[in-house]
């Protein structure tokens, strides 16, 4: 018999990977608070808030598995750490209650907040100032207290994949209108990335993973800021210029217009654009037996032929992380284009 696997967040952009991967080889329930895009039985629509419907599912449903997915981000950063909590509490006492055998949790890296000279082993404490980045902590220290035997714990980068355009595609954007490539401090700075079905084969193998495990993910080969968009202005037609500026100037510019809405971003991100964030994924390559061979910049031109090839459909994508950016910093930057020709 198939083992029975609810995954939360399943018409999230990792859910929805990650439900194609494992659809035939597992008996799958699906949560989320969108209706589903779907026409499967077994797919539920479901505020994670409502613990008496919660209670309704899994009294009906005899799940062995939780992988738990769904999660607010930084769109809406007021409401964000309190929801992300009290919904996860709901998912660990629903498990608890009815003795789950497995939870899988999607953490981020996005607990840690400051510059690192080198990659960030899962003991560095956090440095998070982000309500998103606090509240996945907060749901880790939660899991760790609570009585649930087998759980994975995974501290996930930037996911990337084909159609993940939402800010990404700022980037992209200014790549496709040849527009100039700003980097703060020379882009010296690595961020690490993971593609989405990368991930989505990790989670997998969480799925035989026992006791209590706190790993790290990401890709195999990290690359600085500068070099990953040096590969797509590479392997592409664009005729983007890349232009460092000082990095006090810089941070004080983009604080401008962050604080003036001009970019789809926040401060959070901003730190992202100058600092250094890579996990150490060694005890991953070794728990898992990893073999991972995509770079970031690689996943990263993937992901930007895609948006390349498929903007009609973007365009009418309204929600989440497949939809096209606000772009009314560009309007300023075609204005002054004719300056970095």
């Amino acid at each position: 018999m198939k083992s029975k696997i609810l995954i939360t967040g399943s018409e999230g952009f990792i859910g929805k990977k990650l439900v194609k991967k494992l659809d035939k080889k597992y008996n799958l329930f699906l949560i989320d608070k969108k209706k589903g895009t779907t026409n499967r039985k077994k797919n539920y629509q479901i505020d994670l808030q409502d613990i008496s419907k919660l209670d309704l599912f899994f009294k009906d449903n005899k799940i062995n598995t939780i992988i738990h997915l769904a999660s607010e981000i930084f769109d809406d950063d007021k409401n964000v750490y309190s929801h992300n909590v009290n919904t996860s509490k709901n998912i660990i006492n629903m498990a608890e209650k009815y003795n789950i055998n497995n939870l899988i949790f999607t953490s981020t890296f996005s607990i840690y907040e400051k510059n690192y000279n080198k990659p960030i082993k899962e003991n560095e404490p956090p440095s998070a100032i982000n309500f998103y980045g606090k509240s996945k902590y907060q749901i880790e220290q939660i899991l760790k207290k609570s009585k649930i035997k087998n759980f994975t714990v995974l501290r996930i980068p930037v996911v990337v994949g084909k159609s993940r355009s939402h800010r990404m595609g700022i980037l992209f954007e200014l790549i496709r209108n040849n527009l100039p490539l700003i980097l703060i401090n020379n882009g010296k700075h690595k961020i690490h990335f993971i593609s989405v079905d990368e991930l989505s084969l990790i989670i997998e193998k969480c799925l035989k993973l026992k006791k209590r495990n706190l790993i790290n993910v990401g890709s195999e080969y990290t690359f600085t800021f500068k070099e990953n968009l040096e590969f797509i202005l590479k392997n592409t037609n664009s005729k983007s210029k890349i232009i460092s500026i000082n990095y006090y100037i810089g941070s004080f510019l983009l604080k401008v217009l962050i604080l003036f809405k001009l970019v789809d971003i926040n401060l959070y991100h901003k730190a992202l654009l100058t600092q250094n964030m890579v996990l150490n994924t060694n005890k991953s390559k070794k728990l898992l037996n990893l073999n991972l061979n995509k770079s970031s910049r690689e996943v990263l031109l993937e992901s930007y032929n895609y948006y390349i090839n498929n903007l009609n459909q973007i365009n009418s994508i309204k929600t989440g992380s497949d939809k096209k950016p606000r772009l009314k910093i560009f309007n300023i930057l075609k204005l002054f284009s004719f300056l970095f020709k």
